[in-house]
Order: C-alpha cells, then structure tokens, then sequence
C-alpha cells in the first residue's frame, strides 16, 4: 500500500513540475475578444484567420540593439505567429523593407506595399496559399506630418469570401491631428469596402477612451470593435513592462473574434521591437457564411 501511494506522490509532483515550467515559457498576453466564446458546432477551420499588427521601430541611434541586429528576431516573432494576414508600420529604412518583403516572399507571402512617397512604407503581408489579392489602394494623411496608409481587398482561397483590410500609421503631433486621421480612415473605408468584413489595423499612437479611437469606430456607421477588448499595453521603450496600448486591431460585425493575444516574445533578452506585435483569431460570422 505504501509503495502504490509513494507512486501516486512521484506522478502528481512530477504533473505539478510540469505545469509550472511550461506556464513559465508563454511569449503572450492572451486577453478575452469582444467574442470569446470558440462556437466550434457553429464553425469550421477555414471560417478562421490569424491577423497581426506589428510597429518594427526604426532604425534609431541608443536603442539597444541596431535594426541590424533586430531584422532576425523581427522576422522570428512573425514566423512563430504564422499570421496570414500582417500589416506592419515604420520600416523606413529602404534595405529593410527590402530584406523583409524577401524573407516573408520565401515563408509564403505576397504584399501589397503602399506607393508614393508618404512616409515609411505601410505593408500589408498575406499568405499566398491562402489569400488572393484582388484590389488595393494607398492613401495619404497630411495634416501635422505626413503619413499614409494601405488598403486591400483580399479573397480568401478557401472560402471564396472577401475581406478588406486596412493599415496605417498614425501622428504623435496630437489629439486633433489623429481625430483627423481617423476621419481620413472611414472616409477610405466607406469609399472602397463594398460592405465587405472589416480589419482595420495600425500603430495609432492613441490609447483607448480618445476622441481619435472613438472617430474611427463609431463614425460612418463602420461599428467597428476591438479585438483586444481595448486592454493590454503593446508600447513598452524596451522593458518587460507595458506603458500604454496604442496598436489596434479594430473589426467589423461581419467578424467575432475567437482568441487574442500581446505577443511579449524576446529572444536571449533582446526585444525584436520597443512595440509587442498583437495577434487577433479571427472568424467569419456564420450567417455570412
């Protein structure tokens, strides 16, 4: 009896190890959607994507590591996420921009990168097996400085159904400047998307209850909703504490979200970005399906 009981203690202490080390590996924050119930009976796999948003951070003199020395860990974070949809912000650097279109175009993705010198291209990445690009536009915001934005008409390879995906990077001149933005984003929006499912996402250098964040998720009828719930810091200057959440992935009503997540990832210590990417499971509504 002894024996057997000894047993028993050996495998439940051995569980108990287990748990604790693999609870003291995970790379994210998960935070509960608008939607955040799974719904499998209602659903199937190919209803679903994997969106991201990711700031790269430019290349800038006293960061601890150089773009340079970043380019792996950025191109890393985003491999292990296995987004099929990813819009990134502030890649200026011309060779870096190149070098990633490269890396992602080997991994399987085609890109829409924006045109026209508006400031750093505004990418958006998408899986080629999965989606096909059948229309897209740049558009630009010039108010305090100059900034642009991308947008895209995606047809999902599985489905048949479309999506409109929009990304930008917005001022951090002021609260007015990005009211406009955000009014600049609806108006695109509304004049491309074809009532289609909505992604709109970005570094929008505002944090939740703003007049900006809530201009482009209540103005022109878009509705739209945050993926994140509007909680989770993703700006953080190079620490493991968040300071404010000013990445967005913002959806329409035609979508629910079925998971979400910071992705807080660094590798030997070193930070792939002073802005944790942020990843959104999303699924199409079954009534339009």
């Amino acid at each position: 009896m002894r024996k057997k009981e000894l047993k028993r203690s050996c495998v439940l202490n051995l569980f108990i190890v287990l748990t604790v080390f693999l609870s003291g590996c995970g790379g994210s924050e998960d935070l509960p959607g608008k939607d955040d119930d799974d719904n499998t009976g209602d659903t199937t796999q190919y209803t679903e994507f994997r969106a991201m948003s990711f700031n790269l951070r430019n290349e800038v003199e006293g960061d601890p590591q150089t773009l340079d020395e970043r380019k792996e860990n950025i191109l890393k974070v985003i491999l292990e996420n296995t987004p099929d949809i990813l819009g990134v912000q502030e890649i200026a650097a011309d060779w870096m921009s190149d070098w990633l279109c490269e890396q992602l175009n080997t991994n399987g993705y085609d890109k829409y990168l924006s045109s026209g010198q508006f400031g750093s291209p505004k990418i958006i990445f998408y899986k080629r097996s999965r989606f096909t690009r059948t229309k897209e536009g740049t558009f630009q915001m010039q108010y305090a400085d100059n900034r642009s934005g991308t947008w895209a008409i995606l047809l999902d390879n599985d489905n048949k159904k479309s999506y409109f995906v929009c990304n930008s990077h917005w001022t951090t001149a002021s609260s007015s400047d990005r009211v406009l933005t955000a009014q600049k984003i609806v108006e695109v929006v509304k004049n491309n998307y074809n009532n289609l499912p909505l992604i709109v996402l970005g570094d929008f250098n505002a944090v939740p209850g703003t007049p900006e964040i809530a201009s482009v998720k209540n103005n022109g009828g878009l509705n739209l909703s945050c993926a994140h719930n509007e909680k989770g810091e993703t700006y953080h200057e190079w620490s493991a504490t968040g300071k404010k959440k000013i990445d967005w992935i913002l959806y329409s009503k035609k979508l629910s979200v079925k998971s979400s997540s910071v992705i807080k990832t660094s590798y030997n210590g070193f930070w792939p970005s002073d802005h944790w990417p942020i990843l959104a499971v999303l699924k199409l509504n079954t009534a339009e399906i």
